[in-house]
């Protein structure tokens, strides 16, 4: 332990670590909105226990943010997974179908940048995706419109 601060030694530094240590360090100057390289200068000259002292706050958050991971990140629930996929997919395609039918209309408050014939064709791949995940649930005795205790 250091004589100083009582803190143990600091292990061996990886350039994550160091990177979010700048940033962490990098937060007090966002009110004044410096540049990333005054930020990085003001790191670079900062005291050893200044910078000390950050480097231990990210060891804190990325072993806590390497630990945290979604419930079902594990694999041990894919069924969750797959409903959440198709929920999405269906809300995104959903929202593509409107938008287009809007287009179709003449009612679309705005101008696409890509082309309609573009536009159709990812619905298309969206919806046989769709189709796809929905036969993969049925083989696999999934119901897809059944809601995650946690998601109510």
């Amino acid at each position: 332990m250091s004589e100083e601060t009582l803190e143990p030694p600091l292990p061996p530094i990886d350039a994550r670590t160091e990177a979010v240590a700048e940033r962490l360090f990098g937060l007090k100057w966002a009110l004044r909105k410096d540049s990333t390289e005054i930020i990085h200068e003001e790191w670079q000259t900062a005291s050893e226990w200044i910078r000390d002292g950050y480097l231990r706050q990210a060891i804190e958050v990325l072993a806590a943010a390497d630990q945290a991971q979604p419930a079902s990140a594990d694999g041990s629930d894919y069924e969750e997974r797959m409903r959440v996929e198709y929920r999405e997919l269906t809300a995104r395609a959903g929202g593509l179908r409107g938008m287009l039918q809007r287009y179709a209309d003449g009612t679309l408050d705005f101008e696409p940048v890509c082309p309609i014939g573009l536009l159709s064709r990812q619905l298309d791949v969206m919806d046989g995706y769709a189709n796809l995940l929905r036969h993969r649930a049925k083989l696999e005795h999934v119901d897809l419109e059944e809601q995650d205790s946690a998601t109510e």
